[in-house]
């Protein structure tokens, strides 16, 4: 027995804490004694209302909002390309794996830069696209990556320039701060997760099995979300292409 995972980073920030809001529902509700985590559920909660607190602050502000939704959308899109990058080491075209192999490297110095603070994060994808569009350019048209980079460098150029258009020093603390918070609440999260699925392995699925279950509704749930825009994401993005040939 296992619990389902989500790629909690990809969540809207409103749809980000209605997850966990409703994940700490739940262990509220089942006990978190009778899991085995009344240790560590005080440290989620307390993460879950600093969430709360900092999204408060930048629901008064639609031009912040306007920054982290573009925030989110260059996120998702390196997260895509780095994916895609890895994905073909196992290309069965031995050219396409060696591509791959170098451009591992790049990916690879740069790290997650999703994870960055936002200004650190808009230099360091500027610096990467200026490597993959130069030095890693044959790289990136035998891995067939072009698509995916200049994605990137777009949703890169659009939060630069939200972020020249209007800049509120207040609203961009505070889009850090959630950033942040989402991310510290994410890994507690995760944490839940794995002690869970290590007590079962301990002490079997008796006691922990109707968690599971509706924890794993409520990821299923999320999952669909996820799928749902990606595959209106996709339908648009083939009728643009069908409409400029």
């Amino acid at each position: 027995m296992s619990i389902t995972r989500i790629k909690l980073s990809q969540l809207r920030n409103n749809e980000h804490f209605q997850f966990h809001t409703e994940v700490k529902g739940l262990i509220t509700d089942t006990n978190p004694v009778a899991i085995k985590l009344e240790n560590q559920f005080p440290a989620y909660v307390a993460l879950y209302q600093d969430e709360d607190t900092a999204l408060k602050r930048i629901a008064k502000n639609s031009f912040s909002d306007l920054r982290a939704d573009a925030d989110l959308a260059r996120d998702r899109t390196f997260s895509g390309l780095a994916a895609a990058s890895s994905a073909a080491l196992n290309h069965f075209d031995p050219m396409v794996t060696e591509a791959a192999r170098h451009l591992k490297i790049v990916f690879d110095t740069y790290g997650n830069v999703a994870r960055l603070p936002l200004n650190e994060e808009t230099a360091a994808i500027t610096n990467l696209l200026q490597e993959l569009k130069g030095k890693y350019a044959p790289e990136i048209q035998t891995v067939g990556l072009g698509g995916w980079v200049n994605q990137l460098e777009a949703d890169n150029t659009a939060y630069s320039d939200l972020v020249k258009s209007g800049r509120d020093e207040d609203a961009e603390r505070t889009e850090i701060v959630v950033k942040e918070a989402r991310n510290a609440i994410d890994k507690t999260y995760r944490q839940l997760v794995e002690r869970v699925e290590a007590l079962i392995v301990v002490e079997g699925e008796a006691a922990f099995a109707e968690f599971v279950r509706k924890l794993n509704l409520i990821v299923d749930k999320y999952s669909l979300t996820l799928a749902q825009r990606k595959g209106i994401s996709e339908s648009l993005a083939k009728k643009k292409e069908t409409k400029s040939e």
